[in-house]
C-alpha cells in the first residue's frame, strides 16, 4: 500500500499526544542510489517514477521539504509527459507531507486530486490508496465518522481485486478509528482478522503491527500487564525481521507504560533505546518524540533543568523538519517548566508562542490547554482582568470539544480568581460547577472499568499468542449474539442491585454535600480575613511601583551621564592622538582607549534597564509581545524610551547612535505598523 499505515493516538508524555506512523525503511543507500540514477535517467516516465520514489522514502525519513520538492519535480515532469498515473502519484505524495506537517486541509485538497485522476483512469489500486490517504487525514483531525466511510470504501476495492496486504491494512486502520470512538470490542474484532490474514499471507510486519494495537487497546484501559504482553511479543517479531522503524515504535510504547506507571528507570531505559535507534536511522520525528518524553520523565522528578534542555533539543527538532503539532507540544512543555519554577512571566512567553502554531493546527485540546495555562500564569501574577478571559476562553472551548477533565480544572482556577477578587458567591457556583464535573468523570471511569471487564474477561483465561488469535476473535463474535439474552436474564438482578446502591449513593452524597458546604463556610472566614491581608499588599505594592518609577528615572539619568561621559572621553582620547608631543601620557591614552573599547548601554545595561523598567510598568513586556508581536530589540528600545517621554537627542546619548538614527528607526517602525498622519508611536507607548 502507497498509503501511511497508523496506530492509535497514545500517550507519551505529560501533556502531550502523539501519533506514531509506522512506515517503510527508508535506508540511506537507498535514497543515495535513487540520486545517482537521477542523473543518468532520460526526461521519460521512468524518471517521473523515480522522483516519485524518492519522494515518499524522503518524507519517512522526516526530510519534508526536499520530499516536497522532489514530488513537485515529479509532477511537472509528469503534467510535461502527459503521464497521469506519475501526476496522482505525485499528489499523493504532497498530501502525504502536508498530512505529516499538520497542514490538513491542504492534504486533503491533494488527495481528493490523485482521486479523481485515479477514477479517472480506473486505477482501482491507486483509488484505494488515495482513499486510505483521506481516512488518515481525518484520522488526524479526530473525525472518526469520516475516518471509517473512506477506510470502508479502500476495503471494498481492495476486496473487488484481491489485495489482501491492503484489506489487512484497511481493517486495522478501521479497528484504530473504532478504538478511538472508545468502541473497543469492535476495534479488537478488526484487529484480530487482520492478525488472521496477515498471518495467511506471511506478513509478519503486519501481524506485530496489529498486535501493537492490541497492547493500545490494554493500555488505554489500564491493562498494563496485557499491554507489556502484546508489546513485548511485537518486539520480538520486528527484530526478528529487521523491521528497525517498527523496533522504535514499540520500545516508546513500551517506555510509555512504565511512565506512566512511575518507573521512571525503565520508562527512562526504553525511551534511550528508541532514542539511539532513531538517531541511526536519522527518524528525526521519532527522536524529538523519545526527546520529549524523556524531558517529562525529569519534570515529573523536579530535575527542572534537565527537563528542559530536553525539551528545547525536541523543540529544534520539530522546527528543523516542520513538524506542527512537535512545535506547538514542545513549547508547551517549556512553559510548564517555567511554571513549575514559579517563573509565570517566562511561562506565559512560551504560551503565547505556542498559541499561533496550535491554532494552525486547529489541535482545539491542546488549544483548551493553552489558555487554561494562560489565564492561571495571569491569576498568580494578579492580573485578574487578563485571566478571566483566557480562563472564559478555556471553559468555552473545552465545553465544545466535552473534555470533562479539562472542565474541572478549569473551574477549580475560576474559583480561585474569584475568590482573589472577593466575589465569594460565584467562587461558591465555580466550587459546586468543578464537583459535577468530578462527580461526572468518576462515574465516566466506572463504566470504563465495566467495558474493560467485558473486553477482557474471556482473554485472561487464555495465553495471548499468535495460536489463540482466531479463537479470541470466535469469542467476540459468540459475546455479541448472546449479548441480548445475557441482558435480559441480568436486568431483574441489575435493578435490585441499581435500587439499593442508588439509596447508598444518595446517603453518601447527603453526608458528602453537609460536609462540603461546612468546610466552604470555613474557607469563606478565612477569604475574608486574607481579604484584609490583601488590601495591606496591595497598599505595599503601590510604594514599591511609585519607589520602582523614582528608581528608574534615576536609572536612566545615570546612563544619560555615563554615555556623556564616555563622548567625552572619546573627544578627548581623539584629540590626544593628533598631538605629537613626547610628553604625552601614554597610561591615559590606553585607559581612554579602552574607555573608548566598552560597550555603551551593554547587554548588562539593557538588562538592568528592563528589570528596572518592569518593576514600574507591571507585565509591559507581555503586553507589547501581544500587541506588536514582531518587533525588533532595537524597535522594542525605541518603544520603551518613548514609554518615558524621552527625546530624540536623549534617546541618541542612552543608545550611543546618532538623532539621524533614531529618527529612521522610528521612521520605519511607523511604515512597519501602517500608522497614518494621525498615528503616534507615542500613543502606541501609552497605551501598552
Amino acid at each position: 500500500m502507497e498509503y501511511e499505515l497508523r496506530t492509535m493516538k497514545k500517550l507519551f508524555s505529560l501533556s502531550s499526544l502523539f501519533i506514531i506512523h509506522i512506515s517503510l525503511l527508508a535506508q540511506p543507500h537507498t535514497i543515495d542510489s535513487l540520486r545517482h540514477a537521477l542523473k543518468i535517467q532520460a526526461q521519460d516516465t521512468g524518471k517521473v517514477n523515480t522522483l516519485n520514489l524518492l519522494s515518499a522514502k524522503l518524507r519517512r525519513a522526516g526530510n519534508y521539504d526536499t520530499s516536497m520538492i522532489y514530488a513537485s519535480t515529479a509532477q511537472a515532469l509528469a503534467e510535461k509527459l502527459g503521464y497521469k498515473k506519475g501526476i496522482a502519484i505525485a499528489f499523493r505524495n504532497i498530501g502525504n507531507v502536508y498530512n505529516n506537517e499538520g497542514k490538513y486541509a491542504e492534504a486533503l485538497k491533494f488527495d481528493l486530486k490523485a482521486l479523481a485522476i485515479s477514477k479517472q483512469n480506473n486505477d482501482k489500486q491507486g483509488s484505494a490508496d488515495d482513499l486510505g490517504n483521506i481516512a488518515n487525514v481525518y484520522f488526524e483531525q479526530g473525525n472518526f465518522t469520516k475516518t471509517l466511510e473512506y477506510d470502508s470504501a479502500a476495503l471494498v476495492i481492495d476486496t473487488q481485486i484481491g489485495n489482501k496486504k491492503g484489506i489487512a491494512t484497511d481493517l486495522g486502520n478501521m479497528g484504530n478509528a473504532y478504538a478511538s470512538q472508545g468502541n473497543y470490542i469492535k476495534s479488537l474484532d478488526y484487529y484480530n482478522k487482520a492478525i488472521t490474514i496477515t498471518n495467511e499471507i506471511g506478513d509478519q510486519d503486519g501481524v506485530a503491527r496489529n498486535l501493537g494495537n492490541l497492547g493500545i487497546i490494554y493500555y488505554t484501559q489500564g491493562n498494563f500487564p496485557k499491554a507489556l504482553d502484546c508489546y513485548f511479543k511485537a518486539l520480538a517479531m520486528d527484530q526478528k525481521s529487521g523491521n528497525k522503524n517498527q523496533v522504535e515504535d514499540v520500545l516508546i510504547n513500551i517506555g510509555s507504560i512504565y511512565y506512566v506507571q512511575a518507573n521512571y528507570t525503565k520508562a527512562h531505559e526504553y525511551y534511550f533505546n528508541a532514542l539511539s535507534l532513531g538517531m541511526a536511522m536519522g527518524d528525526k520525528a521519532n527522536i524529538g518524540n523519545c526527546l520529549s518524553n524523556l524531558g517529562s520523565i525529569y519534570a515529573d522528578q523536579h530535575q527542572n533543568d534537565s527537563a528542559l534542555v530536553y525539551f528545547q533539543k525536541a523543540l529544534t527538532i520539530a522546527e528543523s523538519i516542520g513538524d506542527k503539532d512537535g512545535v506547538g507540544i514542545s513549547l508547551c512543555n517549556i512553559g510548564n517548566n517555567y511554571r513549575n519554577r514559579g517563573n509565570s512571566t517566562r511561562a506565559l512567553e512560551y504560551y503565547f508562542k505556542a498559541l499561533p502554531t496550535l491554532r494552525q493546527i486547529g489541535d482545539k485540546r491542546f488549544i483548551t490547554t493553552s489558555y487554561s495555562n494562560i489565564g492561571s500564569g495571569y491569576l498568580k501574577l494578579r492580573n485578574y482582568k487578563l485571566a478571566q478571559t483566557y480562563l472564559d476562553s478555556a471553559l468555552t472551548l473545552s465545553k465544545d470539544i466535552g473534555g470533562k477533565d479539562d472542565i474541572q480544572f478549569i473551574y477549580t482556577s475560576m474559583a480561585s480568581l474569584d475568590s482573589a477578587e472577593g466575589n465569594y458567591k460565584k467562587a461558591l457556583e465555580d466550587y459546586k460547577n468543578y464537583v459535577v464535573y468530578r462527580d461526572s468523570m468518576i462515574n465516566q471511569e466506572s463504566v470504563k472499568k465495566m467495558t474493560r471487564m467485558e473486553v477482557t474477561f474471556e482473554y485472561e483465561r487464555r495465553d495471548d499468542s499468535l495460536a489463540s488469535v482466531q479463537e479470541k476473535a470466535n469469542i467476540i463474535r459468540k459475546a455479541e449474539i448472546s449479548r441480548k439474552s445475557i441482558i435480559t436474564d441480568s436486568a431483574i438482578v441489575i435493578a435490585i442491585l441499581t435500587a439499593i446502591l442508588a439509596v447508598l449513593y444518595i446517603n453518601r452524597y447527603q453526608l458528602k454535600r453537609k460536609k462540603d458546604k461546612m468546610l466552604f463556610e470555613k474557607n469563606m472566614e478565612l477569604s475574608q480575613q486574607q481579604n484584609n491581608v490583601l488590601k495591606l499588599e496591595k497598599q505595599r505594592a503601590e510604594d514599591e511601583l511609585a519607589n520602582a518609577r523614582i528608581m528608574l528615572d534615576d536609572y536612566v539619568k545615570n546612563i544619560v551621564e555615563k554615555n556623556e561621559l564616555l563622548e567625552q572621553f572619546k573627544l578627548d582620547m581623539e584629540n590626544l592622538k593628533i598631538l605629537k608631543a613626547k610628553e604625552i601620557d601614554e597610561n591615559r591614552i590606553a585607559h581612554l582607549e579602552s574607555l573608548n573599547k566598552a560597550t555603551i548601554l551593554t547587554e548588562d545595561d539593557w538588562n538592568k534597564f528592563k528589570d528596572l523598567f518592569e518593576q514600574a510598568y507591571k507585565g509591559f513586556f507581555i503586553r507589547l509581545k501581544e500587541k506588536l508581536p514582531d518587533l525588533t530589540q532595537a524597535e522594542i528600545r525605541l518603544v520603551c524610551l518613548t514609554k518615558l517621554k524621552l527625546d530624540t537627542k536623549q534617546m541618541a546619548v542612552i543608545l550611543a547612535v546618532s538623532a539621524d538614527t533614531i529618527k529612521k528607526t522610528r521612521y520605519r517602525l511607523r511604515k512597519k505598523l501602517g500608522l497614518s498622519e494621525e498615528d503616534s508611536i507615542d500613543d502606541i507607548a501609552a497605551s501598552v
